[in-house]
């Protein structure tokens, strides 16, 4: 297994850890009163919904969102959003909600460094999006591509 390989498992592995940890506190702490449970299933469906993504399994499931249009799925600020509602929910949780807060907090931290200081890394754990921060040569790559097509509507020749 080469290192590239290596480094995405494990990081793949890790993130699904933190997810899975969110979904058993939440499952733990489901409670009696209304609130609770739905701040529990806020929780449950932001950590699966993120879990799957991050594993990206199961298949027939990422080539439902790419077909269909949903690859906003895919993006740093979906990431980001279904972060942010699972920090907020878990703190309801007691303390072992607020330990998972912290940890989810430094997992998106993380992400958010991937993203902007790594993200050719970034995308091997995650799907390449649009919206996405690009790397040198692809802002180049895409700059020629966008000038191209454009040229091609007013048909001059690049």
């Amino acid at each position: 297994m080469q290192f590239n390989e290596l480094r995405t498992a494990t990081l793949r592995s890790v993130f699904a850890g933190v997810y899975v940890a969110n979904l058993i506190i939440s499952s733990m702490f489901f409670g009696k009163h209304y609130l609770d449970i739905l701040a529990s299933l806020f929780i449950i469906v932001c950590a699966l919904s993120m879990l799957t993504i991050t594993l990206q399994q199961p298949e027939q499931l990422m080539v439902y969102f790419e077909s269909t249009g949903k690859e906003f799925v895919f993006t740093w600020r979906m990431r980001m959003l279904a972060d942010i509602i699972q920090i907020l929910f878990l703190i309801s949780k007691g303390m072992l909600g607020e330990i998972m807060a912290i940890v989810t907090g430094v997992f998106l931290f993380v992400a958010f460094s991937l993203a902007q200081k790594r993200p050719d890394i970034f995308r091997e754990l995650f799907r390449k999006h649009a919206g996405d921060p690009m790397v040198e040569g692809e802002a180049e790559e895409g700059y020629r591509e966008t000038a191209a097509a454009a040229f091609s509507t007013l048909g001059a020749k690049v």
